[in-house]
C-alpha cells in the first residue's frame, strides 16, 4: 500500500500549481464515498494544503479520565467509556530521544469491533518551537456541522526527518488511522495529539500487543521478511493490555457494535465503505441516533477502513465512532434501510 512517506518533499512551485488547480475547479456536491478523504486522497494534495505554525493557545482543560478524548468523542455518554480507558501513571508509557519526549496519556481499544482511540503528549525538549510534523488545512466542503472530523487539524509528515504517528502490531502489522493536533491544549513546545486507529489492513490482526510509533520520514529499516523496508521508528511505546469492552452483535455475526466501533461483514456488497449510505441506531425508547446519512451530510465516524476479501467472497468495513451512547439503550441498527436486531 502506498504511503505518504513514499513521496518526495513538496516544493513551492508544486504547492502553487496545486492551489491554482484547486481554485479553478467548479463547486462539487458532497462526496458520496467515505474513503477518498480518509484513505485515497493524494498525498501531494495533502502536502500542498499543509500549513505551518506552532503558536497555539494553552488551555486549562483537565486530563482526567472521561475527558481524555475531548477532541474526538461527542455525546453525553462519553463519560461511560472511562471504565475501559487505560490511563497510565505519569512517566510510565514514555520514550524519548535528544529532541522529543513522547508520552501516551490514555488509550481505549475495542478488540471486538476493532476500533481504537489514543491520546498523546509530545514535548519538544530543546524548546526551539519546531514541530516534527505539519498540520493540514481543513477542506471547506468537509466542514459541515454533521461531519465529525471536518475541522480537525490532521498531523501529516511531508518533510524528511518529520514524524508519522502509527499504531503497529507484531513484526509486519500496521493499523490504519488518523492523528489530529488538539490546538486548544497545545503550545509552542508541547503538542497534544489524539488519534483514531483500526488494526488489520489485511484482516490479519488476531489479538496481541499493540505499539505506538513515531516513524521518521527518510530513515528506513529492513523488515523481518528481508524483502521490504519501512520508515524507522524515532520513538516507540508498547501499549498496555485492554479490558474487553461490551458489544452487541447480530445473530449471524455480520454486524458488531460497541460504544466506539462498528464492524460490518457483508457478502452482498462489493465495497461496504462505498455502498453504505445510511447507518442509524434505533434506541429502546423509540428515539434514533444517526451515525451516517450521506444525503444529509452527516458522518459521525472518525475513521473508516474497508477490506475486500475476494478469496472468500465477502467485504468488510470497520468504523471508529465519534458519537458515544449507552450500549444497553440500543435495540437495533439500520443499514441502508434494513434493520438488524442486536443482542449481547
Amino acid at each position: 500500500m502506498m504511503h505518504h512517506t513514499d513521496f518526495p518533499p513538496m516544493t513551492a512551485a508544486f504547492d502553487r500549481r496545486v492551489r491554482e488547480t484547486l481554485d479553478a475547479l467548479p463547486a462539487q456536491p458532497p462526496q458520496k464515498r467515505r474513503v477518498p478523504l480518509r484513505r485515497i486522497v493524494s498525498v501531494g494534495l495533502v502536502a500542498a494544503l499543509c500549513i505551518g505554525g506552532t503558536a497555539f493557545a494553552a488551555s486549562d482543560l483537565p486530563a482526567a479520565i472521561g475527558r481524555t478524548f475531548t477532541l474526538l468523542l461527542h455525546g453525553e455518554d462519553a463519560q461511560l467509556l472511562q471504565d475501559y480507558t487505560v490511563t497510565p501513571a505519569p512517566g510510565t508509557l514514555v520514550d524519548e530521544n535528544d529532541h522529543y519526549r513522547l508520552s501516551v496519556e490514555s488509550v481505549l481499544f475495542d478488540e471486538s469491533a476493532g476500533a481504537g482511540l489514543i491520546s498523546l503528549h509530545l514535548q519538544n525538549k530543546t524548546g526551539d518551537g519546531v514541530m516534527p510534523f505539519e498540520t493540514s488545512k481543513p477542506i471547506a466542503e468537509y466542514q459541515a456541522e454533521g461531519i465529525a472530523w471536518g475541522q480537525f487539524a490532521e498531523c501529516v509528515s511531508v518533510q524528511e526527518g518529520q514524524y508519522d504517528f502509527q499504531v503497529v502490531y507484531g513484526n509486519l502489522g500496521f493499523c490504519g488511522g488518523r492523528f489530529y493536533l488538539d490546538t486548544t491544549r497545545s503550545t509552542e513546545n508541547d503538542y497534544y495529539i489524539e488519534g483514531a486507529f483500526i488494526p488489520g489492513i489485511a484482516q490479519d490482526y488476531a489479538g496481541g500487543a499493540l505499539r505506538l510509533e513515531a516513524a521518521e520520514l527518510g530513515r528506513s529499516i529492513q523488515m523481518p521478511d528481508g524483502l521490504s523496508y519501512r520508515s524507522a521508528p524515532a520513538l516507540a511505546v508498547e501499549l498496555p493490555e485492554f479490558e474487553q469492552m461490551p458489544y452487541y452483535q447480530t445473530a449471524d455475526g455480520r454486524v458488531t457494535l460497541s460504544q466506539i466501533g462498528l464492524h460490518i461483514v457483508d457478502p452482498e456488497m462489493y465495497s461496504v465503505v462505498d455502498e453504505l449510505d445510511t447507518v442509524t441506531l434505533h434506541m429502546k425508547d423509540g428515539s434514533e441516533q444517526v451515525i451516517i446519512d450521506r444525503e444529509s451530510g452527516i458522518d459521525q465516524t472518525l475513521y473508516a477502513l474497508g477490506n475486500s476479501q475476494g478469496d472468500v467472497g465477502y467485504d468488510t468495513a470497520t468504523y471508529v465512532l465519534a458519537r458515544s451512547f449507552e450500549l444497553a439503550d440500543v435495540q437495533a441498527i439500520v443499514l441502508n434501510g434494513t434493520e438488524y436486531p442486536l443482542s449481547e
